[in-house]
């Protein structure tokens, strides 16, 4: 096991702990340290050539870090922990380790990223997805299922992917790369969409393309089923990729106006197939990741219409102005609901019980940060929508909750200011 792993967790768990109402300043300034000894021991193996999936796991956490709001945070350190954890991915191909399995989904380059059933495409603007789930099966696929003691050794792990207790150490150690790599395209895809949302320049990373992925989902590999690709896991994942992937075509000027047309109506259909195979779901497993495939289509939504809205006749994909109005106003509905919910505790957002309530999320207050950002875009296009305003306020109340307990003096200021 890597030293970079251990000290990078040791410095992760040092900071949770470390709120004003924690272990203070004094903590803080500890998991600082923490975390640059884990830095130089990463950077120590990198040296050396002693490059593993713990190394990997070590970068992944230390990104982790960096998008937390922590008295150093700054673009420059975020996007610097971004690349080395996406630079490690690359390096042991992780992304690919199912290259050889016929099971693993593929998607093209500069293409919409989906999975189509057999039947070819009858029409360009139609196709036919994978059956949707009848029975939702993924709550018997869970981890708090399928071994009880996690309800108490790991309370927020309950609405995981289980482990095959049959597996071997080789096939332990694959699933792990598996999930390791999904969980960087949660990183990356957070990072984007702050960005975005800032209207600043994004990160052009390899793990952020879906055509580098030769990967079973999560989960994936405990049942020898087609069906695993509509698995609540799965959509939430597919849903990032499908954003990742419209910030690409976004950015790509060697991408024809027609390229462009083709791209943006293929991924606004997309878009409802994947929000009706979340709505197929009864498992109840959703809420348990905050509705994260639903926060992804709507970021999709509003890309595709405002970013290939040029190419695309307005009629054929339902959009007026710069985004659908029907989708904005549940959306601000949504942002609204979770707003007050969260400051009663994250359990009634997320249905978890235990610890890990808000106190210890200081990287949600980044993410509160830009649905403001996002609420007011909304709002400039059409004045109308007040409700923009309504939820912009009460988003202001977990973000001064989280200024408060963790520090992030100039950054957060600053952003407030923007918003």
């Amino acid at each position: 096991m890597q030293p970079s792993l251990i000290l990078a967790a040791c410095a992760l768990a040092t900071f949770w702990q470390s709120s004003e109402i924690g272990k203070g300043k004094s903590g803080r300034d500890f998991a600082l340290r923490l975390r640059d000894l884990a830095e130089s021991a990463l950077q120590g193996s990198l040296n050396a050539g002693w490059i593993d999936e713990t190394l990997a796991q070590a970068a992944w956490i230390l990104a982790l870090f960096e998008i937390c709001a922590h008295p150093l945070h700054s673009t420059q350190r975020s996007t610097s922990s971004m690349v080395m954890l996406d630079q490690i991915i690359q390096t042991l191909s992780l992304t690919s380790i199912d290259s050889d399995d016929p099971s693993a989904a593929v998607f093209s380059p500069r293409r919409v990223p989906r999975i189509c059933s057999e039947q070819k495409l009858t029409q360009k603007t139609s196709w036919t997805p994978v059956r949707r789930t009848e029975h939702c099966n993924c709550a018997v696929m869970s981890l708090g299922h399928q071994w009880p003691s996690a309800f108490e050794h790991t309370p927020l792990w309950l609405s995981t992917p289980a482990w095959d207790e049959n597996w071997s150490e080789g096939e332990i150690r694959k699933e792990s790369c598996r999930r390791l790599s999904w969980s960087s395209v949660i990183l990356a895809a957070g990072h984007s969409s702050y960005t975005t949302a800032y209207k600043a320049n994004g990160l052009d990373l390899f793990i952020t393309d879906p055509a580098n992925y030769r990967l079973l989902f999560p989960g994936e590999a405990l049942v020898s089923s087609h069906h695993c690709k509509d698995s609540i896991w799965a959509l939430n994942y597919r849903t990032m990729l499908l954003w990742l992937a419209c910030v690409r075509m976004r950015h790509d000027f060697q991408a024809t106006d027609s390229e462009k047309a083709d791209f943006g109506m293929t991924a606004w259909l997309e878009v409802d197939a994947l929000e009706e195979a979340l709505n197929n779901h009864n498992c109840g497993l959703e809420r348990a990741f905050l509705f994260q495939g639903r926060e992804y289509l709507f970021n999709t939504r509003m890309c595709v219409s405002y970013e290939f809205q040029r190419y695309i006749p307005l009629a054929t994909v339902n959009v007026r102005g710069m985004f659908h109005r029907k989708k904005a106003e549940e959306w601000l509905t949504h942002q609204a609901t979770v707003a007050k919910q969260v400051m009663h505790g994250l359990h009634t957002v997320t249905g978890l019980g235990g610890g890990g309530g808000l106190i210890q999320r200081p990287f949600f207050v980044f993410w509160f940060m830009s649905q403001i950002t996002r609420a007011l875009s909304l709002w400039s296009c059409d004045k109308s929508l007040r409700v923009a305003l309504d939820v912009s306020r009460a988003l202001l109340a977990p973000i001064d909750y989280l200024t408060a307990l963790w520090p992030c003096p100039g950054k957060l200021r600053s952003r407030d200011v923007q918003a």
